[in-house]
């Protein structure tokens, strides 16, 4: 009788072994299937949203660039309207040209025929003549007229290209500038699409491509595939029916799973190898098969012992790994060796583990690239070339920036208004990184061009602040001091909102605090009223400014550098040191304080000599 109990107890056991192991297979393989699908898809979610965000991104990066042009467009159609002369002066043309940092300038009377610019080869050219060139012939007749052409190959090298011109404010005509938008030439290319299937993989060998509406692959990691259709690349002519879908294909002699989404004319296809696909199920069946042998020993001979020794226990350790795992500690390793599917399972885990810790290395290096791509755009856009102005002996000026992350939200600059007047700005936007960085070329290039404009310091302010105050939804301000200097005289008029005040040496004498009325941050407040102020300067003098990043500089048992040990370092600083000198050595003090301590904001400083003129020496 026992031999028929355990006989039949026998094939009861593996009768319903065989069941439940043919109904977790079945589960198993569309579960599978479901994941391995909903995984495609969310890779092609994320393609879409990448081809959205490229589209946007060249978008944002196009007005600015249109908007910047624009207004160096107008400003110069200000200059002419002052100066209407300067058509025939080259050589006033080529500074104008250097100064607003464009390839070309062009001036046209009230027919459209060039009469000057930059380009005496263009002399006497009919804007009539050509399609291109003929889109700005409405400037003569309007005087609100305005177009920037859209970027396009020029040259033996094809470079990039962009035009904007203007309506002449003193007479009928046309002013036109031209200018190589490197900025937007990047993003053109970044936003590409051809490049934008090699960086997106589906599981470990699983790949996107892209396809347009002819039926021709446009982007896929393999460059060799690109244009050719969809049949020559393995695929069946009706497997593709609706907007959305997923089928198998062989590839190559490869079983494939593939899904695909259309997305503004495009066919976003990402495939899936069908062993990749079912590499969990082949796991989980297997420890399942293995589970289910040891389930069935332990009933069948009651050996309850071995089971506590050999799963329980090393189940509990697995997930006491697990548990320090999820809890962040990746450098936890499972060590369970009691038997070979503990080990398996182990090994699995800490593959598993290592794979997300180089995930979170790369995605970290990817992030401190392109963190150090923005720097390098940042950086750019401030003046970096000392001596600024080697040809100008009425002054110097030297500046320089430290941020305290990747990006920072300070800012310098400096730049010649015309040929007596030199403006200079230093500011601080509050917050730190990406945003701030924005927030901070968007309010220096409003503050440089109004400052061309001719505009004074307070109407600087005013218009600035306005723009900003528009869609600021992140409340953001800016702390500015502003100042323009006229060379002939040393008279120098300045306003601040809400910034430090500067340090100035006058008569070679020692550094006092200039006298600055306080006024309201930019972007905070629309219509704020800002106060202007005057003070002549004589040669020998000097201007220090700062941003609260040099006064605030914090050392490691939490003291401030404060503005009374500024003060003091400066009364005593050595009178030979020079501009590049004296910046250098307040650095040095503040890192010195400092002595180690992580720098908490951004250190930002521009010194000014002013040296005068001949006739007031």
């Amino acid at each position: 009788m026992r031999k028929t109990f355990l006989t039949w107890l026998l094939v009861f056991m593996a009768t319903a072994f065989m069941a439940a192991f043919a109904v977790s297979f079945y589960v198993q393989t569309n579960q599978a299937s479901e994941n391995a699908k909903t995984l495609i898809l969310l890779k092609v979610d994320d393609v879409e949203k990448q081809l959205e965000l490229n589209q946007q991104n060249l978008a944002d990066i196009r007005a600015e660039s249109d908007a910047n042009a624009l207004a160096k467009a107008r400003a110069f159609a200000q200059m002419l309207a002052i100066d209407p002369e300067l058509v025939s002066q080259t050589e006033e043309l080529e500074k104008i040209r250097k100064m607003l940092d464009v390839d070309e300038l062009h001036v046209s009377d009230g027919k459209g025929i060039l009469i000057g610019g930059t380009m005496e080869s263009y002399i006497g050219y009919d804007f009539a003549s050509d399609d291109q060139s003929s889109a700005f012939l409405p400037a003569i007749t309007e005087k609100d007229f305005e177009l920037a052409q859209d970027p396009q190959p020029k040259g033996i090298n094809k470079e990039v290209f962009q035009y904007v011109g203007v309506a002449r404010i003193d007479t009928p005509g046309i002013v036109q500038i031209g200018y190589r938008p490197e900025k937007l030439s990047h993003a053109m290319e970044v936003a590409d699409i051809k490049n934008l299937a090699t960086g997106f993989r589906v599981g470990k060998s699983g790949s996107v491509m892209i396809v347009d509406q002819m039926g021709e692959i446009v982007s896929v990691a393999n460059p060799a595939l690109l244009g050719q259709t969809l049949v020559a690349y393995g695929f069946e002519e009706n497997s593709i029916k609706d907007s959305e879908g997923s089928f198998i294909a062989e590839i190559t002699g490869k079983k494939m799973l593939c899904a695909y989404k259309t997305y503004q004319g495009y066919l976003i296809i990402g495939q899936l190898p069908a062993e990749e696909m079912y590499l969990n199920r082949n796991s989980t069946i297997t420890l399942l098969l293995v589970f289910n042998i040891i389930l069935f020993a332990v009933i069948f001979a009651l050996i309850a012992k071995l089971v506590q020794i050999v799963v329980i226990n090393g189940i509990y350790k697995v997930n006491g790994s697990l548990g320090k795992i999820t809890e962040g500690n990746l450098n936890e390793v499972v060590n369970v060796c009691t038997n070979e599917e503990f080990q398996s399972l182990s090994h699995g885990i800490n593959t598993m583990v290592d794979a997300l810790k180089a995930a979170i290395t790369e995605a970290a290096s990817r992030i401190d690239s392109e963190l150090a791509f923005a720097k390098a755009i940042q950086l750019s856009a401030l003046p970096s070339n000392f001596p600024a102005f080697p040809d100008r002996e009425e002054f110097d000026v030297f500046a320089g920036m430290n941020t305290a992350k990747e990006v920072g939200g300070d800012f310098y600059d400096f730049f010649m208004i015309n040929e007596e007047k030199l403006g200079f700005v230093i500011a601080d936007v509050s917050g730190k990184g990406i945003p701030a960085a924005l927030f901070m070329m968007v309010s220096k290039s409003l503050i440089k061009n109004y400052a061309l404009a001719g505009l004074s310091v307070c109407e600087i302010l005013s218009k600035a602040n306005n723009t900003l105050c528009e869609n600021n939804e992140a409340n953001m301000f800016v702390t500015v001091f502003i100042g323009i200097l006229d060379l002939k005289t040393g008279k120098l008029n300045y306003a601040s909102a809400g910034h430090n005040p500067p340090l100035i040496q006058k008569e070679q004498g020692k550094f006092e605090w200039l006298s600055v009325k306080p006024c309201f941050v930019l972007a905070g407040m629309e219509d704020v009223p800002y106060a202007e102020q005057q003070i002549m300067l004589s040669p020998g003098d000097r201007l220090f400014l700062y941003t609260d990043g040099v006064t605030e500089a914090m050392n490691k048992v939490g003291q401030l550098y404060s503005d009374g040990r500024l003060h003091d370092l400066l009364k005593g600083m050595p009178p030979e040191l020079d501009l590049t000198e004296m910046l250098a050595y307040i650095k040095a003090d503040v890192d010195c304080f400092a002595d180690g301590a992580e720098q908490a904001d951004d250190i930002t400083m521009l010194a000014l000599e002013y040296r005068g003129t001949r006739e007031n020496h």
